[in-house]
């Protein structure tokens, strides 16, 4: 089966270094990489929630991950639009470091939710549906 497509991510990449945030996925349960994305990366796609690969400059090659692109309507004190990845199944300090990240396709909008335990809620179920996309382009 295909990879599914969506119009405002194919092919897009992403490159940029690993900065403090806000450690609000920390505490939610879904600990993000905060991008500071480098002015040549492609324009990033529409505000959203992203199924992606990512390069650590490791040799385990691309790791899955879970992205969100936007401004954090949840929280309202976000005034730019941030990149924040949550690498699927890692754990450790990448603060510093370049990491180049592939999207792949669209999840879903980005939205605000009406408490931070509806956010949890949306965030578990698009992390699985990520590893499932995922799962099936790695077979």
């Amino acid at each position: 089966m295909a990879f599914p497509a969506h119009p405002d991510c194919h092919s897009i990449r992403i490159d940029g270094v690993v900065v403090h945030g806000d450690k609000r996925g920390r505490v939610l349960g879904f600990p993000t990489a905060n991008l500071a994305v480098d002015a040549v990366s492609a324009p990033l796609p529409a505000d959203g929630v992203y199924c992606c690969q990512v390069d650590l400059g490791d040799s385990a090659g691309p790791h899955g991950a879970t992205c969100s692109i936007g401004l954090n309507p949840t929280f309202g004190d976000v005034t730019s639009t941030r990149v924040e990845v949550f690498i699927h199944d890692f754990e450790g300090d990448l603060y510093g470091q370049r990491l180049t990240l592939r999207v792949l396709t669209c999840l879903r909008e980005m939205r605000r939710f009406e408490s931070v335990a509806a956010l949890i809620s949306q965030t578990e179920a698009d992390v699985r549906r990520s590893r499932a996309l995922l799962e099936r382009v790695w077979r």
